[in-house]
């Protein structure tokens, strides 16, 4: 049974989000080591309230790597009423990225965008090469996190209408193309328990130390994102399979 994460946990998520932002610079020699990108196409989805300015560093770093990274562009992440009640908007945003590569793209999705990257992944498999999601919470009980209140009221949509609930149950099930879930115990927003994938063959999970607030640029995120993509790009070899659980001092 999937518990609310310690209060302690969710006070703290700011400074450790802003401790996590300080030692970025110091701990970019070592980042900068990771395996260099294929060139594949990366779309990345921000949380729920923010904008593509909170990716600007997640998706800088991939863009030194050498991916092809897009935004969303879609503005401030409002649930349905940014993307539409069947992820309409998201699924365009999609159509306008795998239209210009010509291939299957990779989905980042932080929080409850990898909720949404999950859910047209399910649409459209075939425009799809992997989703990886970051501190997203889409098994489990919906209400086993901090901020189910906040979002029915910034979205006007209940987690109690009908279309959310099936959303919600269809999250539940095993993904079409590969997975993988990287997440926190100590996450102080969301039950890290309801951000695991299932056991299958196509899916994974990676445990890294961070605040939910600070995925987007927490080093040993970044580093697990960059191990993550280099693990199942063209020219991946046993050098670059993951560890399952990261640490760091954020």
């Amino acid at each position: 049974m999937e518990s609310l994460p310690k209060r302690w946990l969710t006070w703290a998520e700011m400074p450790r989000a802003i401790y996590a932002l300080v030692l970025l610079p110091f701990q970019w020699p070592r980042l900068s080591l990771a395996a260099k990108g294929d060139q594949r196409p990366v779309f990345v989805i921000p949380g729920f309230g923010t904008t593509d300015r909170s990716t600007v560093i997640l998706r800088y770093y991939l863009q030194f790597l050498g991916y092809r990274v897009y935004a969303w562009e879609l503005g401030r992440n409002l649930g349905a009423k940014t993307i539409g009640l069947h992820n309409e908007r998201l699924l365009a945003r999609l159509d306008e990225v795998y239209l210009e590569e010509r291939q299957p793209v990779t989905l980042i999705g932080w929080s409850m965008g990898g909720i949404m990257a999950r859910m047209i992944a399910r649409v459209n498999p075939y425009k799809i090469r992997e989703v990886i999601s970051l501190g997203a919470p889409f098994t489990g009980d919906p209400y086993a996190n901090t901020a189910w209140k906040i979002y029915e009221r910034l979205s006007g949509h209940s987690l109690a209408h009908p279309v959310a609930q099936a959303q919600i149950k269809e999250s539940k099930l095993p993904l079409p193309v590969p997975a993988c879930s990287i997440y926190s115990k100590s996450d102080g927003v969301v039950s890290w328990q309801t951000c695991l994938e299932p056991d299958t063959k196509l899916a994974d999970n990676i445990a890294v130390r961070s605040a939910h607030c600070g995925f987007g640029f927490t080093a040993v995120v970044l580093r697990a994102v960059a191990e993550r993509l280099a693990s199942t790009g063209e020219h991946a070899s046993r050098r670059f399979q993951h560890r399952r659980t990261w640490t760091s001092a954020a």
